[in-house]
């Protein structure tokens, strides 16, 4: 390729990428998306257009995924846990206070730790704004969806009666949920 062709080509990529955004803000829409025109100039360059031209070709651009903005939510401040005279000391180990989850549609395992561990008269509880996820034996547990927006996961140590014998600081999370048509 000449020096003088290799020169221009980053311009001439620069100009029809600009060229193609602006045809995309402007061209009409139909079937649901933006139709824009691709054809080839006299040095070989594509060329996008909202016009036609002579053996163009159409080129359908669909909206692009957009995700909601997220508002922030102020933190609450945060409340140390109340001593019990269990001596259980709980802890949400993932996700981690102040974690952002990107996608939360995909679900988010949540896990935390129990010292001294569990006696099998105990279960340990997890909550997701303030409901119950269900109680167990298990250290882990899985929320299938968070909406966009702020949450907190706490944990708690129950005995037979429902007594809390242990509970962890609030976890704050945010989540976002990814665009969609």
């Amino acid at each position: 390729m000449p020096a003088r062709t290799q020169n221009r080509l980053p311009a001439l990529i620069l100009l029809a990428t600009i060229a193609a955004g602006a045809a995309l803000a402007d061209a009409d829409k139909k079937n649901g998306g933006t139709v824009i025109y691709r054809s080839t100039d006299e040095q070989g360059q594509t060329v996008f257009s909202d016009q036609p031209s002579r053996g163009a070709e159409q080129v359908e651009v669909k909206e692009p995924n957009r995700a909601p903005a997220v508002k922030p939510t102020a933190r609450p401040e945060k409340k140390k846990a109340d001593t019990y005279s269990s001596g259980y000391e709980v802890a949400i180990t993932h996700p981690a206070d102040g974690d952002f989850i990107a996608n939360g549609l995909r679900g988010t395992n949540v896990s935390a730790t129990v010292n001294p561990p569990l006696l099998p008269k105990h279960q340990l509880e997890f909550l997701h704004n303030g409901e119950s996820l269900g109680a167990g034996s298990s250290y882990q547990t899985r929320i299938e969806r968070l909406t966009p927006g702020g949450h907190q996961i706490s944990a708690r140590v129950l005995d037979r009666d429902g007594k809390v014998l242990g509970q962890s600081d609030i976890t704050s999370i945010t989540a976002q949920w990814p665009g969609s048509r």
